[in-house]
């Protein structure tokens, strides 16, 4: 069975490019086109693809919000964001919305089609050139998993600069068992005795902790 597959970008080039890519491939089916966010969110919600490329700069509508959208409503369409833009921040938002596919604009064609078979499949894919944001993401994550979850909370009530004696008070524990805590948090996050270094870490890494 053909992947079902439709993409949306507002550079009518762009937008042809992988539309001609698509119609040539043998085993995808292209099934539409949008020049907006806001068509893009009609014609999904309509065609239901099983895969769906998206520029991230559109009117109206960015490619993220579209694919937000859609999947809080359960659509069950993968999402694949192709972008110019190679900063993390864009990554690291479409991978926490749960975006499976992450392409450059100056992807070769092969690498979008392997995007798409991926992504179809259910596997992420990022383009080459980003990998190193996926390992460091992978690092941060492998940090805070050394965490117990009520050392994970207490790090997200410091994050919320909450004092040793705000944490003890509402989690029904000594001011003294706090400061333990934030001892072996400090300990596994291999931080120094800088002062105040925990709380640094805290508040520079919120979007972990989210």
């Amino acid at each position: 069975m053909k992947i079902k597959v439709f993409n949306a970008d507002d550079h009518p080039l762009l937008r042809k490019g992988v539309t001609d890519l698509l119609k040539e491939s043998d085993d995808i089916q292209w099934v539409g086109s949008a020049a907006d966010g806001k068509e893009a969110l009609e014609k999904i919600r309509n065609l239901q693809p099983d895969v769906a490329i998206l520029d991230i700069e559109m009117p109206h509508h960015t490619g993220l919000e579209v694919a937000q959208i859609l999947m809080e409503e359960g659509i069950k369409t993968r999402f694949v964001l192709l972008t110019l833009f190679k900063e993390e921040s864009f990554f690291r938002n479409a991978m926490k919305v749960g975006v499976k596919g992450y392409l450059l604009k100056e992807s070769s064609e092969k690498e979008i089609l392997e995007c798409i078979r991926s992504v179809n499949q259910g596997k992420p894919y990022v383009n080459s050139s980003l990998t190193q944001f996926l390992m460091f993401e992978k690092k941060e994550n492998n940090i805070l998993e050394n965490l117990t979850n009520h050392e994970v909370n207490i790090l997200k009530l410091i994050a919320r600069q909450k004092t040793t004696a705000e944490i003890a008070n509402m989690l029904f524990i000594t001011p003294k068992t706090v400061s333990n805590h934030r001892g072996n948090i400090g300990k596994k996050l291999n931080l120094s005795g800088e002062q105040n270094g925990l709380l640094k870490w805290a508040i520079e890494n919120r979007d972990l902790l989210s």
